[in-house]
């Protein structure tokens, strides 16, 4: 039983009460779901293996299941319902209801959105993170609780040693600030021998121009690029990933980063780690890898993720999930205003991500980088896409959930003009030695 200490939960349990009696006449087996119905369950971690979605809190999991959970710490029926879709929405959440909120388990509010509707102007805000229910279930491996769903091969192992074994590697701050002013629009670009401006990458159009740009620079330095198209309900999409092998191809590294924007320049959200992420692999093009690197350039993440969920799956049905090592997501690296070093690297305690996360903290750490990890718990970012089949994954980032968040997050005024450059060049550097780390020799 759940007991009730505030009024969202008081409005959670009005919603799951509802919800139970419109289904407590069902016929047949009282164990088997009806036609219809799903149940969203707060449960410990890794205590649900088969599941529509998977959501991560500071402590356990919200999961949606078409049969009912036993021995979850809270639990709702609910029906799927004509002319709405339901989705799982992430907050932080007002204590009022949402507009068409029908639950909220462990801090994530169940909506049902008018069909057609756009989930964030049905909500309001584009601050929230709204995921729709999977049409399809996911059964992972079950593993003891806790300890996540495998341990990435070769990541536990490569932990050991102390800070001086990280490998040195340097990013340069002028190279970050001259490529990302090219990505925002602050510097005109030379894509295929014409001269362009990357104005916004919002549109098919600025997509498709910011996706050619970053095939000349890493075909530049002797990456394989890939356009991967894929389409999530009616929209469409198209991840970029660039390649460098490693001696040992079954295991692989992502480093990812979103390049859409919301229609503006981007800089920081999420071009800042875009750049990031070509800075790191300018830094490591001539190294020795034992495992591969792919950088992956992820679409629509402002839609809802579309993009890395589109990858996640692609990796998962081809079995190609077990190769990847691990997952440093980097989402926004370039805005610190009052200069204190502080920055997040989230792992929620999801699969074996904290195995990742101390590493980046490791190298975070280092004296002369002069940063500070603050803790923070989301699944607002493309690395939950990887949370959700077993793989580990952090998200780094600067202080977006600490008191320096910036003003200009899905702004017209996200431009290069409001960055820190020399704090993006120390958590890029940070970002880089963990990925050296597991990469090299």
């Amino acid at each position: 039983m759940t007991t009730c200490r505030n009024r969202s939960c008081a409005v959670a349990a009005l919603w799951a009460a509802l919800a139970l009696v419109s289904t407590s006449c069902a016929s047949g087996d009282p164990g088997a779901p009806a036609a219809g119905e799903i149940h969203v369950s707060h449960v410990g971690k890794d205590t649900v293996s088969t599941f529509l979605n998977r959501l991560a809190t500071e402590t356990g999991q919200v999961v949606v299941t078409r049969a009912s959970v036993d021995d979850a710490w809270q639990s709702v029926t609910l029906r799927e319902e004509r002319g709405a879709s339901l989705y799982l929405v992430e907050g932080p959440l007002p204590s009022a209801a949402l507009p068409g909120e029908r639950a909220r388990v462990g801090g994530i509010a169940a909506v049902a959105v008018p069909t057609g509707r756009d989930p964030h102007d049905w909500l309001g805000s584009h601050r929230l993170h709204a995921e729709p229910i999977g049409a399809h279930e996911v059964a992972l491996s079950r593993a003891p609780a806790g300890q996540g769903t495998r341990a990435p091969a070769g990541t536990r192992a490569r932990l050991g040693g102390d800070a001086a074994e990280l490998p040195e590697i340097h990013i340069d701050a002028a190279f970050l600030e001259a490529r990302l002013k090219e990505l925002s629009g602050a510097a005109p670009v030379t894509v295929g021998g014409r001269s362009a401006v990357i104005r916004e990458r919002g549109s098919k159009d600025g997509r498709a121009l910011a996706r050619a740009w970053m095939r000349q620079q890493y075909e530049a330095i002797g990456f394989t690029v890939e356009e991967h198209a894929y389409q999530s309900g009616w929209s469409q999409g198209v991840n970029l990933t660039a390649d460098r092998p490693g001696a040992d191809p079954s295991r692989v590294l992502i480093l990812s980063a979103h390049y859409d924007s919301m229609s503006n320049a981007g800089a920081d959200d999420d071009g800042s780690g875009i750049v990031s992420s070509l800075a790191i692999a300018h830094a490591l093009k001539d190294a020795k890898l034992s495992i591969g690197l792919r950088v992956v350039a992820f679409d629509q993440e402002e839609d809802g993720l579309l993009g890395s969920r589109a990858y996640a799956s692609k990796l998962y049905r081809s079995g190609q999930m077990d190769q990847v090592v691990g997952v440093l997501d980097l989402e926004m690296t370039g805005y610190d205003s009052n200069d204190d070093g502080h920055y997040h690297v989230i792992h929620c305690n999801e699969n074996t991500s904290s195995d990742l996360a101390a590493l980046v903290e490791e190298a975070a750490s280092r004296g002369e980088l002069g940063l500070t990890r603050v803790d923070a718990c989301t699944n607002r970012s493309d690395h939950a896409a990887f949370w959700r089949y077993g793989a580990p994954a952090v998200a780094i980032s600067q202080d977006f959930f600490g008191d320096d968040g910036n003003p200009c997050y899905h702004q017209r005024c996200d431009r290069v003009d409001r960055l820190n450059w020399d704090y993006m060049r120390r958590l890029t550097e940070a970002a880089g030695r963990a990925a050296a780390r597991l990469l090299m020799e």
